[in-house]
C-alpha cells in the first residue's frame, strides 16, 4: 500500500517519543519520575542514552545506527534486570524492554521512512545506495516477521492472564499499576489468545492485527488514559507499543516467515527467491526513499 512508508514514519516517531520519556524521567524527573544522575550505574547511564536515542529516533536521524544501539541497550536491560525474576515478560516486569528491543531491531532493517531527517539528507546527497544498505533493506520482511512473532507471543500471554488468571505478576511488578490489557472484560482474553496465536503463525494476519490493535486501543482509553496524560505514568507504554506494531502489520502484512506468505506464494505460483519476492512487493517502500 502507498501509505505504508508514511505509516512507518508515524510508528517511528511514536516509538521515539515513548522511549524519550524514560530518559527525561531519569535526567529531569519528567512526569514526577525519579531523577538519577549517577551515570556510573546502568540506570543512570541509560538516562542520557535514552534522551539522545529517543530524540534521534523521533527525528529520523541516523535511524539504523541509533536503533541498533538502543536494541542492544534494551537487550542488556532485559537480561540483567528483568529476566532473572521470571521467564515471562508480563510477569517479570520486562515486557516494555522486550518490545522496545525488537521494535528497534526491526527499525534497523526498515529505516526511517519518508518523514525523517535521514530522507532529507539522502535527497540532498548521493542517490546511489551502498551495497550494505541495500542488503539491510532487503531484510525488512524478516525483521517484521521476528517482530510479529515476539509481539504476538507477549500479547497472547495477556489473554491467558485475563481469561484463566494465569501468569500472576512477580516481584518487581506487583507494586506497579495493573496493565491496561489486564483490565478488560474476561471475554476479551479469549480474543487476545486467538489473535496472538494467529499473529504468531502469520495466518489471517491483517484482520488479526487490526482486531488486536482495536483491543489495545480500548485498553488504553479505558484503563490507562484516566490515570494520567503521560503514558510513562499511566502504565500504558506497552499498550501503545502494541497499537503501533499491530497497526503497521495490519497495513503491511505478516512478513516473510508466515503462513500467509506461503499461501500467497502457492496462489501466485511464483518460484523466485523469497527475498526477491519481498523486495518486489515492497518496491514502493524503496521508491519512496528516493
Amino acid at each position: 500500500m502507498r501509505s505504508a512508508p508514511y505509516l512507518l514514519s508515524v510508528a517511528r516517531i511514536i516509538v521515539g517519543l515513548l522511549f524519550l520519556q524514560h530518559g527525561a524521567e531519569k535526567l529531569w524527573g519528567f512526569a514526577g519520575g525519579r531523577i538519577d544522575h549517577n551515570f556510573g550505574t546502568l540506570r543512570g547511564f541509560a538516562g542520557p542514552l535514552e534522551v539522545v536515542g529517543g530524540t534521534l529516533i523521533a527525528l529520523g536521524l541516523f535511524t539504523r545506527m541509533t536503533a541498533f544501539v538502543l536494541c542492544g541497550e534494551m537487550a542488556v536491560a532485559y537480561f540483567r534486570s528483568w529476566a532473572p525474576r521470571g521467564f515471562f515478560p508480563i510477569q517479570n516486569g520486562g515486557e516494555e524492554a522486550a518490545l522496545f528491543c525488537y521494535i528497534y531491531l526491526w527499525l534497523v532493517t526498515a529505516g526511517a521512512g519518508p518523514g525523517s531527517l535521514d530522507r532529507l539528507i539522502e535527497k540532498n546527497g548521493s542517490r546511489e545506495a551502498p551495497t550494505m544498505k541495500q542488503r539491510i533493506v532487503s531484510w525488512e520482511g524478516y525483521g517484521r516477521s521476528v517482530l510479529r512473532i515476539i509481539v504476538a507471543f507477549t500479547f497472547s500471554l495477556h489473554g491467558f492472564r485475563l481469561a484463566f488468571d494465569l501468569l500472576p505478576a512477580l516481584a518487581g511488578r506487583r507494586g506497579a499499576v495493573p496493565m491496561p490489557l489486564d483490565l478488560l472484560p474476561r471475554a476479551v482474553g479469549y480474543g487476545e489468545i486467538v489473535g496472538g496465536v494467529l499473529l504468531l503463525l502469520g495466518l489471517f494476519t491483517r484482520p488479526a492485527a487490526l482486531l488486536s490493535s482495536v483491543a489495545a486501543i480500548a485498553a488504553y482509553v479505558y484503563a490507562a488514559a484516566p490515570r494520567s496524560v503521560w503514558p510513562i505514568r499511566n502504565g500504558g507504554n506497552e499498550t501503545l507499543l502494541y497499537v503501533v506494531v499491530f497497526t503497521y502489520i495490519a497495513i503491511t502484512g505478516a512478513g516473510l516467515w508466515s503462513l500467509d506468505w506461503i499461501a500467497a506464494m502457492r496462489r501466485t505460483g511464483r518460484t523466485k527467491d523469497l527475498t526477491q519476492i519481498q523486495n518486489d512487493q515492497d518496491g514502493r517502500l524503496r521508491t519512496a526513499r528516493r
